[in-house]
């Protein structure tokens, strides 16, 4: 198992609580993606997030944990404006 951290940058102005980042990510998820656990923590500006994930090697998990998120942000009404930081 591997432990993947990214951070979501979200508009100035938006809040939302770690619950409903991490109900409005898990919608997006496939059984492909074999994430077993999500962890959110959001502050002012960003959204910390650590995908837990069964992958052979780090490399797989983190391109995994960022498609995952990529898809959430494409398919969610809410996340338009937020972007996914690189690294």
């Amino acid at each position: 198992m591997h432990m993947i951290a990214l951070r979501l940058d979200v508009p100035p102005g938006e809040h939302v609580a770690p619950a409903d980042v991490t109900a409005l990510l898990r919608v997006h998820f496939v059984p492909d993606d074999r994430i077993e656990h999500l962890w959110a923590h959001s502050a002012t500006g960003s959204v910390d997030l650590a995908f837990f994930l069964l992958a052979d090697i780090e490399a797989e998990a983190l391109l995994t944990a960022r498609a995952a998120c990529q898809r959430a942000i494409e398919r969610t009404p809410r996340f338009t404006h937020w972007r996914l930081r690189d690294s």
